[in-house]
């Protein structure tokens, strides 16, 4: 099964938010996150749907979490979540990018973000 990937733009700003997200499919890629990745560039990013709770567990840095309703609005953004970490929510879908990328890119509470498939 090939893994979707898309580029996010902010449709508030038209501002690029990440050039490369990639859609986690299944329970155990969810669960896993990003929890074996050495390092996350700031174009990249991993997709979780839906979001019933985020951990950091094994992670080796802090990230962004962008949570999302049902139409792809931001409704919680938790910044710099350090390794170790839980984030319950329940949101439609959680978009975990490099720690900074939330502010840096000028997400807020409300965005719509577009997805473009890569």
């Amino acid at each position: 099964m090939a893994t979707q990937t898309y580029e996010i733009v902010d449709a508030r700003t038209n501002t690029l938010v990440a050039r490369m997200v990639e859609e986690a499919t299944g329970r155990w890629r969810s669960f896993r996150g990003l929890m074996l990745t050495k390092h996350l560039p700031s174009e990249r990013g991993l997709l979780i749907r839906p979001a019933r709770g985020i951990h950091t567990h094994f992670m080796r840095f802090p990230i962004d979490l962008i949570f999302l309703d049902e139409r792809n609005r931001v409704v919680k953004i938790r910044s710099s979540m350090p390794p170790w970490r839980i984030a319950p929510a329940r949101a439609a879908a959680v978009i975990e990018v490099a720690a900074g990328l939330a502010d840096a890119a000028g997400v807020r509470i409300g965005d719509e973000f577009l997805f473009r498939s890569v």
